[in-house]
């Protein structure tokens, strides 16, 4: 049995809406938060981290195991349908894929957004011609190469990833992690945007942060502005949401997701994961925005995360296992997925966010709404505003000074 990696690389960076419906993207979303609670799981299993900022890109995952699906069958098929919530006929799959797509593209000079996917096959593995069909349909750049030449290769990707992401990832790919494989498919995802309202920097000071018990656990630089935002109550999941909106169009926005007093980060993950998502709609009160004053951590972070355990408390199993993976639709040759790694750099200041998070909680009166603070432990999500499709999506608990 051959192996292959699936790779995810995002960049974002703060500083033509899509005439979809929200429903549209509703299995998409779905998928993207119960991933989101299950990176989080795996990651505390680790008794050594007992704080851990997570950012992930939820829609690069499932743009490349939903392609995958396509070329499965038995087991394999069934869970990739069931937990990607793919659509049951090919046509719907196709059109759902190809959406997601179209999101990335926009007009407004203040946001920045490319997606690029590549696919690199050893040169003597036979890739079905239906396969490389769907591949470029989804705009899959394809190349054959020597896997043999793992240093060559590994250049290759690295090369790739930086001009993808705008040099924000360097050198992630090691020449050992490549041996053996027969196939590569990468997604890489580079976001950079400007506030709609940018924070005054002359604003910032350094203030404490906290966790869900009111235990102080640090410092950031804590960034203000007062202006115009949706928030208010989603007593689903038992948080308060802020939005704070990009570029002129306002097409993108970063949702900040405060639990509610007393409520964990794993309570709120496991309501987003389990909880219809009428929530994205319930926290707006009304449509008068109203003046909010904002206070947000100034920060940064770089992450790199095996998914596949997350996957696999997700439902997605066989795939990964070489005795039972089913993938006759990509090759006659037996393969299976031995390495699902995505790296993902943020930066959020004053004028945006780079890579892929950003922060405001509310703690204050919570009722009057009148006040956020983003001083204690959140969830982040960077949607695109007319479909309601998560991009980005993580959670800042382990504060720094940046």
């Amino acid at each position: 049995m051959w192996k292959f990696m699936t790779l995810t690389f995002v960049s974002l960076v703060s500083t033509a809406p899509t005439t979809l419906d929200v429903n549209d993207f509703a299995p998409i979303n779905q998928f993207a938060l119960r991933l989101l609670d299950n990176t989080y799981a795996y990651v505390k299993n680790d008794p050594n981290k007992l704080r851990q900022n997570i950012a992930i890109s939820p829609l690069s995952v499932w743009s490349i195991f939903s392609l995958l699906a396509e070329g499965s069958s038995g087991d394999t098929f069934l869970e990739l349908m069931k937990e990607l919530r793919l659509p049951r006929d090919l046509r719907s799959t196709q059109a759902l894929h190809l959406a997601a797509r179209n999101i990335l593209k926009c007009g407004d000079k203040d946001v920045l957004l490319n997606g690029k996917s590549v696919m690199f096959s050893d040169c003597s593995l036979e890739i079905h011609p239906e396969f490389c069909k769907a591949a470029i349909t989804y705009s899959t750049d394809i190349y054959s190469v020597d896997p043999s030449n793992t240093t060559k290769l590994a250049n290759d990707i690295n090369y790739f990833i930086c001009l993808a992401t705008e040099g924000r990832i360097l050198n992630v790919i090691k020449p050992e992690v490549l041996e053996n494989l027969r196939m590569v498919l990468i997604d890489a995802l580079y976001f950079k945007a400007n506030w709609t309202n940018q924070f005054d920097p002359a604003e910032t000071k350094v203030e404490s942060f906290y966790n869900s018990q009111g235990k102080r656990t640090g410092s950031v630089n804590m960034m203000y502005q007062k202006g115009n935002h949706s928030f208010g109550d989603a007593t689903s999941i038992e948080a308060q949401v802020l939005e704070l909106t990009y570029g002129r169009d306002r097409q993108f926005a970063m949702l900040i997701l405060l639990p509610f007093d007393g409520v964990s980060i794993q309570t709120l993950l496991k309501n987003l994961a389990t909880h219809s998502l009428s929530w994205m709609k319930e926290y707006k009160l009304s449509t008068n925005v109203p003046d909010v004053e904002v206070y947000v951590p100034r920060f940064k972070m770089s992450s790199q995360t095996d998914l596949i355990p997350p996957l696999q408390y997700s439902g997605i199993i066989s795939i990964f296992d070489k005795q039972r993976a089913q993938l006759p639709g990509v090759s006659n040759s037996p393969l299976f997925v031995s390495k699902t790694i995505q790296n993902v750099d943020i930066e959020v200041t004053e004028s945006g966010t780079v890579a892929a998070s950003a922060t405001v909680i509310g703690l204050e009166t919570r009722r009057l709404g009148q006040k956020f603070v983003a001083n204690k432990e959140f969830v982040y999500l960077i949607v695109e505003r007319c479909s309601s499709a998560i991009l980005f999506a993580g959670v800042y608990e382990d504060p720094t000074l940046f």
